[in-house]
């Protein structure tokens, strides 16, 4: 499944507020932990997109304001929005630490991996 690329600030303000969950994966093409992980991101879309959850990607060298805004520290991160707010996250995570935190979502539990 394509994830899609979030372009600027405002289109990441619009996809966050859309009221849909929202799993946006802040990475870097530079880093091959990226690299090695974006297949398991596309994995992880294949199964979760059909409960009605979009999936977003933010190159973060590209959009250093939306990195700010947040509040991205280490790559690749992981974020699940739904109505603007943040309900979980992870970081420098693995397949088993991105299904937690889709699994979280599902029981409505607040993570930080």
């Amino acid at each position: 499944m394509p994830f899609n690329p979030i372009d600027d600030a405002q289109d990441f303000t619009r996809i966050i507020n859309s009221g849909k969950t929202v799993l946006i994966d802040f990475h870097a093409d530079w880093s091959g932990l990226c690299r090695s992980t974006s297949q398991q991101f596309s994995e992880l879309s294949d199964t979760f997109v059909r409960i009605g959850v979009d999936f977003y990607r933010v190159n973060v060298d590209q959009l250093e304001d939306v990195v700010m805004e947040a509040d991205v520290r280490v790559v690749p991160t992981y974020m699940v929005f739904k109505d603007g707010k943040k309900v979980g996250h992870a970081t420098g995570v693995d397949g088993l630490s991105l299904h937690k935190l889709m699994g979280s979502y599902m029981t409505g539990c607040e993570v930080a991996a």
